[in-house]
């Protein structure tokens, strides 16, 4: 039995840390876990330094939480803006959830192990200068698996620990908008935002740095994302943009 759980639980980590980028459609189109209205998961995750640290020790103050990998161009080309909104919001902690790599390659593959995921979370600061608070995910991706296990995602929780706010996407003008209407007693989960394409330029560097297999394995799924992210422009389709309670 012993053997079958470890057997088991390897093929659940391979699953989860997958070691080829590929499109799930039915992802593209709502995201799962915490939903605005209800509390936010509490965790356990570790920053660089190795310090535990969990959610609920940022009670009082209102979160800012936002999934991302270095292998992700989205969460890459909002690192200065976000950086920007955090000097402007003092009093609100903004946190990054550093999770799965979202286009593993050569370079930068699955991770296997917390070390793995921990050096992988280090290019993030060296790299791209993120001055946000870097939150290490555990291996299994415990954390994002509540937050709606997507690569760049964002949640805005008030100081009573409730989620207030989320979007599939993170789009910092919609996260300043959110955190505006929180602090002036409006309604967050009311903002509108959009997706909007990491530039070429930006995209190609990331990839290239994971390794060619990432660049190859985006280049496949393309077709797949252009239709999912056209789909969410078009008349009446908000759902991707307006996630409501």
């Amino acid at each position: 039995m012993k053997n079958a759980a470890s057997a088991t639980r390897g093929q659940d980590l391979q699953s989860y840390n997958y070691p080829h980028f590929h499109v799930h459609p039915e992802q593209l189109e709502a995201l799962g876990g915490v939903e605005v209205g209800d509390p936010a998961p509490d965790f356990a995750a570790r920053r660089l330094d190795g310090t535990e640290v969990r959610l609920s020790d940022f009670r009082g103050r209102p979160v800012v939480l936002e999934t991302g990998s270095v292998s992700c161009p989205q969460y890459v080309s909002r690192v200065t803006q976000m950086n920007a909104l955090a000097y402007r919001f003092p009093d609100v902690v903004f946190l990054v959830l550093y999770v799965r790599e979202a286009h593993p390659g050569g370079h930068i593959s699955a991770h296997r192990t917390a070390d793995d995921k921990n050096a992988a979370a280090r290019i993030a600061v060296s790299e791209e200068r993120e001055g946000r608070v870097i939150l290490v995910d555990d291996v299994e991706g415990s954390a994002h698996h509540d937050y709606g296990c997507m690569p760049n995602t964002v949640h805005v929780i008030d100081a009573k620990g409730t989620v207030v706010f989320r979007a599939l996407w993170n789009d910092p003008a919609g996260v300043e908008a959110a955190l505006r209407s929180l602090s002036s007693g409006g309604d967050p989960a009311a903002v509108r935002t959009a997706f909007s394409p990491a530039p070429p330029t930006t995209l190609l560097r990331v990839l290239r740095r994971a390794g060619w297999r990432a660049v190859w394995d985006f280049a496949l799924a393309f077709p797949q994302l252009a239709v999912g992210h056209l789909r969410e422009s078009l008349p009446g389709r908000t759902r991707l943009t307006r996630l409501d309670r």
